[in-house]
């Protein structure tokens, strides 16, 4: 589509967005985890650093359930809301370990349950991480520019997925 070319052509030369560039790097599917519930409402160029540091001390959810709160909160930081997502990223490796041997589940529903993680992290773990795309990575700004351009009229980031799925053509949905 139109919408595609022109958007290729407007981004190329950008970096490639965190998440892509840490699957390139062959990071684990607990490390893409983590760095996309740290990313939410953060800047690459803050977050991927800090993810960096973070996984120089602590890459595995028995790792992360072991180091103190407070120290994970100062590695976190200067990413936004460094407080809530050190919360966050203890409790849910808690539930991997318990739940899931560890492992990061392999279903949207399952990664819904998890703390710190919406439909975009879920989205973007499944399709980057395991290969299954089931829906279109939508935040604030996805959500925005798809309304500026018209090719949706929605009032959420859920009805925007909904809608873009309808719209765009399944391989252009990661």
């Amino acid at each position: 589509p139109l919408i595609i070319r022109t958007l290729a052509r407007t981004t190329k030369g950008f970096a490639a967005p965190m998440g892509a560039a840490m699957v390139e790097e062959r990071c684990t599917l607990f490390e893409l985890l983590v760095a996309t519930v740290c990313s939410a409402q953060a800047q690459d160029r803050v977050t991927y650093p800090v993810m960096q540091r973070l996984f120089a001390i602590a890459h595995t959810p028995e790792q992360i359930t072991r180091m103190p709160i407070a120290k994970l909160r100062k590695l976190l930081y200067p990413i936004s809301y460094y407080r809530t997502k050190a919360k966050h990223l203890v409790a849910l490796a808690r539930i991997l370990l318990d739940r899931y041997d560890g492992r990061v589940p392999g279903t949207m529903d399952e990664l819904l349950e998890l703390p710190g993680v919406g439909r975009k992290t879920a989205n973007l773990v499944l399709g980057e991480g395991m290969g299954k795309v089931e829906g279109v990575c939508v935040d604030t700004h996805v959500h925005r520019i798809s309304n500026r351009l018209g090719l949706v009229r929605t009032k959420t980031r859920e009805a925007t997925e909904r809608a873009l799925m309808v719209v765009l053509p399944k391989r252009y949905w990661l």
